[in-house]
């Protein structure tokens, strides 16, 4: 197999292209921009979806799936991916082995080979790596990474080519860049060299004027010393060499990702910056002041001048890059013209993300654009008591060399006396941990060529003209490349799995990182499995996240203390459910107040960064997120509340969450169980239900599992009723199921039978859905029994007809309780159990061959499901389809398809919308249309890949089976239906095995085999 990544993604097998589908080309194409390295899932997430859905995880196995049935040896490593392609049989491998043989071979002397190694390595680029395929914004980084080693390895053959004399060449070759690059010196440079070396020393001169130009035009600064040095030489015609080798022969890796020390700066600073000119009396110094005092501030101001006092910066600091740059750029601009503000940035993030350490390293990198000197001051405003601000203008001032006996008593004459001092100096001046604005305004200087930085756990939205940048975590491979720097790489590289489950138990905070990377250097022979396995147990995780000084749940502590009562009380409610996020009606819900209540509180959580609202759902509802270890301290503090008040909030939010999920819910099927008492009358629905179940589907499921936990068993199983037709029908299975186990076991050990029998009515019918029927026939049969004994005669009607739907061997008997459960649903009057008994009875009346039996049971239910559930009728509109095209009505079978489509479609029922989609391209390729019925089964092929529905695959194959029969195809029949066969369980799918191995005896007659 045969890569190639640097353009347009190729893929070829022994030279025949292998076609991939757009997604799985994106996993593809992530993974050969990483060769042979580990990329976890979420990074694949990230990089393949700027916004993942909520099945992304499931979405990417199934594409990896498709990956491999390609042929691609894509290998599972840990909680992630590896491809492992043969360095002549991957572009990029192939592109950096010749560039690093040519560099070696430049360096020895021999320069034909070096030009001709360089040659055949930026051959191998044809575009933008992977310059066809949609990725998210976040893989930028790695391609314009590649791009760069692309323009060195150009700048190396320029090299090699001055030393070998072909200037005329390089002189065409570099004019066009330098156009499209005017700000490379680099290349200036050369163009220069070139120009001069073949005679033309008049242009060679003119080159340097342009490039001056640009760079005075554009950056304000005058071109550097290497470009002025052979100027100067040209000028006096003094000999030009060409350059060495430019760049140098790159390692077999590279090291990216995160600086061990990213947690918040703890280092307490002092302040400094720059002075007025020796031998003036400060402005702002009163006139009485002695002789003495003047000339002990005079000296101060002496001796402070050009000091940085910033904290050391961290040697290995790694990752932030992006953040890192966007803060040089904002540092280093220029004022603009007639601009008379400072620059300021403003750092803001949640406890622990590294934004001290940032701003710090960040300072240390624009040193040079401020020599008069940097400040820092630490402004306390996670703890209770933030610094006062004239506190904090004393200790600049005195840091400015200003002596205490001549320092102004009020806050406006020390701001006042602060500015002066920076007045027309180029001084950085960071505040570290702000409380607020009102903290930081008497601190900005007051003149351009100054700039502050201010870091603060909320966001500064008043401080005027700040460049606002807020930080996250990580991302998983440099949340790795942290731990590995503090633990030791060796020991990361040891045992992979462990090292992951690390990462996520730290949720990639840089300080809970570094915190563990501490604890595993103290401890050398501690397996790195046992820590693992204590940082997952979430219940005691922050008891083992503290090392010496450093403490997350201390650090999460400071941040609470400052919270008002109400807002301290909703930090500690969002601990109750463990959930990635809120809309402000859970909050609400849970307080036993409005949403409109809770909005002061919420947004004091976000300005004291102990929750994020920056997203807004489908549903248009702006949402609340707190980092999960965040949500373990939230957690500790609503488990030290009373058990009353607990229960109460819970109790609050699972009633509120039934009656929205009844309401949002009305186009979907009631739970294949009788409804509990008091549920809600269903009224129209409302465009918007969809999305709003969609967006808390986490939150949902989240408090049926906290209401189960906590004892309140009617709540979480009212809920769990209500929630999981809506997990079943939009294909969350393994949610509905995981919730449906734990609310189970909450009515289990309570003793309450009726709930814990509804709700495993519910379960075994989610594994019915999902093609498992085999499963739990046997929990039917139990729980048929189970309801006879408790003379439940309406569970007993669910019952049986769970047990009908399990009997795919024995289709008469199946038939025969089925027809006895709707039986049972009329006279009940329960309209949602009859529509499932029908849906049943027309099914295997199909399978019978009762084609007009079916259909008259689609025509009588389809009225009934108009009012009651857009899902039924949808099914029996297909199942209506099916009984027309048996019978030779494939005119009318179509319609019905149509109709049956557009309704799965509109409800976002995918497993619906499959088979209706698979049917209608059965009925175009009985009507003669092959083309079109061959296009919508591939389309179909896929769409039952992507979803993990084998069953739906191998139908898929035997329509296109059918398909190429009609068109006179025997043999690619053949294939079809052996393909189908082999996808097929005979197990679970004895009657399409049936029919599948009859068609391919059919084919193989015709063709005499």
């Amino acid at each position: 197999m045969d890569f190639a990544i640097l353009g347009p993604v190729h893929v070829t097998d022994a030279g025949r292209p292998v076609r991939l589908a757009a997604k799985p080309r994106a996993v593809l194409s992530v993974l050969l921009l990483h060769p042979d390295a580990i990329v976890s899932r979420d990074r694949l997430i990230a990089s393949v979806w700027d916004e993942p859905p909520r099945s992304a995880l499931a979405n990417l196995q199934n594409y990896v799936s498709v990956l491999r049935r390609a042929g691609i040896e894509v290998e599972r490593q840990g909680p992630g991916y590896r491809l492992r392609p043969e360095p002549d049989r991957l572009d990029l491998l192939a592109f950096d082995a010749a560039v690093r043989r040519a560099r070696l071979e430049s360096a020895r002397g021999d320069l034909a080979k070096a030009h001709r190694l360089f040659a055949r390595a930026l051959s191998l680029w044809r575009g933008r790596p992977a310059e066809d395929v949609p990725l998210a914004g976040v893989v930028n980084a790695r391609i314009t990474e590649l791009e760069e080693r692309r323009e060195s390895a150009r700048l190396g053959w320029i090299d090699v080519r001055l030393r070998f004399g072909l200037y005329d060449e390089l002189v065409g070759e570099l004019t066009p860049l330098v156009e499209t690059a005017p700000l490379s010196e680099r290349l200036w440079h050369r163009l220069m060299v070139a120009l001069h070396r073949a005679g033309r020393r008049a242009e060679a001169l003119e080159a340097y004027r342009r490039a001056r130009s640009v760079l005075v035009a554009e950056l304000g600064v005058e071109p550097g010393q290497e470009l002025r040095a052979l100027h100067e030489a040209i000028l006096n015609d003094a000999p030009v060499e060409p350059p060495v080798l430019s760049g140098p022969i790159p390692p077999d890796g590279a090291s990216t990702g995160w600086s061990a020390g990213c947690g918040e700066a703890s280092a307490q600073g002092t302040a400094a910056g720059g002075a007025s000119p020796a031998g003036e009396r400060p402005p702002g110094v009163p006139r009485q002041a002695g002789a003495a005092a003047q000339a002990e501030t005079e000296r101060r101001e002496r001796a402070w001048q050009g000091v940085c006092l910033l904290p050391a910066d961290i040697a290995d600091f790694v990752g932030r890059e992006t953040e890192t740059r966007d803060m040089i750029a904002a540092l280093r601009r220029l004022p603009e013209r007639g601009g008379t503000a400072p620059v300021i940035v403003a750092v803001s993030g949640p406890p622990g993300v590294g934004k001290s350490t940032l701003a710090v390293h960040a300072a240390h990198l624009v040193r040079d654009h401020y020599p008069d000197g940097q400040l820092f001051v630490r402004l306390g405003g996670a703890s209770p008591s933030p610094r006062d601000p004239a506190d904090l203008l004393a200790e600049l001032l005195r840091a400015l060399g200003v002596d205490t006996a001549v320092m102004p008593a009020s806050t406006e004459e020390q701001a006042a006396m602060y500015r002066a001092r920076l007045a027309d100096r180029a001084v950085l001046v960071v505040l570290d941990d702000a409380a607020g604005e009102a903290q930081v305004a008497p601190l900005i200087p007051g003149t351009p060529r100054s700039a502050v930085v201010v870091t603060c756990r909320g966001p500064l939205p008043t401080l005027p003209g700040a460049v606002a940048l807020t930080l996250d975590v990580p991302p998983p491979e440099d949340a790795r490349h942290l731990l590995a720097g503090v633990a030791g790489a060796d020991r990361v590289e040891s045992d992979p799995e462990s090292a992951e489950a690390i990462l996520r138990a730290c949720g990639r905070l840089p300080l809970a990182l570094r915190i563990a990377g501490a604890r595993l250097v103290t401890r050398p022979a501690w397996p790195l499995a046992e820590f693992a396995r204590r940082l997952t147990d979430t219940s005691a995780c922050l008891n083992e996240l503290h090392s010496g000084p450093l403490d997350v749940r201390t650090t999460f502590a400071m941040s609470y203390a400052t919270l008002s009562a109400p807002a301290g009380r909703a930090f500690r409610l969002l601990g109750s459910v463990a959930a990635d996020s809120v809309a402000a009606w859970a909050v609400g819900a849970l307080a036993g107040t409005t949403a409109h209540d809770v909005d002061r509180a919420l947004e004091e959580l976000a300005a004291a960064g102990l929750i994020t609202a920056s997203d807004v759902d489908a549903a248009a509802q702006p949402r609340y997120r707190m980092h999960d270890l965040l949500r373990s301290f939230a957690s500790e503090l609503f488990a030290a509340e009373e058990d009353d008040e607990r229960r109460e909030a819970l109790r609050r939010v699972a009633a509120e969450a039934r009656d929205r999920v009844t309401g949002a819910a009305r186009e979907l099927p009631l739970a294949f169980a009788p409804p509990p008492p008091g549920v809600p009358a269903r009224t129209p629905p409302s465009p918007w239900d969809g999305a709003w179940l969609s967006a808390e589907r986490g939150l949902l499921v989240a408090v049926v599992v906290a209401a189960a936990r906590a004892g309140l068993v009617t709540a979480s199983a009212g809920l769990a009723h209500a929630l999981a037709p809506f997990l079943i029908v939009r294909g969350y299975h393994e949610d509905a199921v995981s919730m449906l186990d734990v609310a189970i076991g909450a009515a289990a050990a309570a003793g309450d039978d009726p709930n814990e029998t509804r709700l495993r009515l519910v379960r075994a019918d989610a594994e019915v859905d999902r093609r498992r029927a085999h499963t739990v026939a046997a929990e039917f049969r139990r729980l048929l029994e189970r309801c006879e004994r408790a003379d439940d005669l309406h569970s007993s009607a669910y019952a049986l007809l769970g047990v009908a739907s399990t009997l795919e061997d024995d289709l008469g008997s199946a038939l025969t309780a089925a027809t006895q459960a709707a039986g049972l649903f009329l006279v009940l009057g329960d309209t949602h159990g009859l529509l499932n008994a029908w849906s049943e009875v027309s099914a295997i009346q199909l399978y019978l061959g009762r084609y007009d039996d079916a259909a008259m049971i689609c025509r009588r239910a389809l009225p009934l499901a108009e009012g009651e559930s857009m899902v039924h009728r949808a099914c029996f509109l297909r199942t209506l389809g099916i009984a027309c095209f048996e019978t030779g009505r494939i005119e009318e079978a179509v319609g019905h398809y149509h109709l049956s489509l557009d309704l799965s479609r509109e409800l976002r029922w995918h497993d619906g919308e499959r088979m209706a989609l698979r049917r209608l391209a059965e009925a175009e390729g009985a009507l003669g249309r092959f083309d079109r019925a061959a296009r919508m089964l591939a389309e179909c092929t896929e769409m039952f890949a992507r979803a993990g529905d084998v069953r739906g695959e191998a139908l898929s194959v035997y329509a296109m089976g059918e398909v190429c029969r009609w068109r006179g195809n025997e043999r690619a029949a053949l294939d079809h239906f052996t393909a189908c066969d082999a996808l097929l369980s005979p197990r679970s799918e004895h009657v399409w095995s049936a029919r599948t191995r009859e068609q391919i005896a059919r084919s193989r007659a015709a063709l005499g085999l």
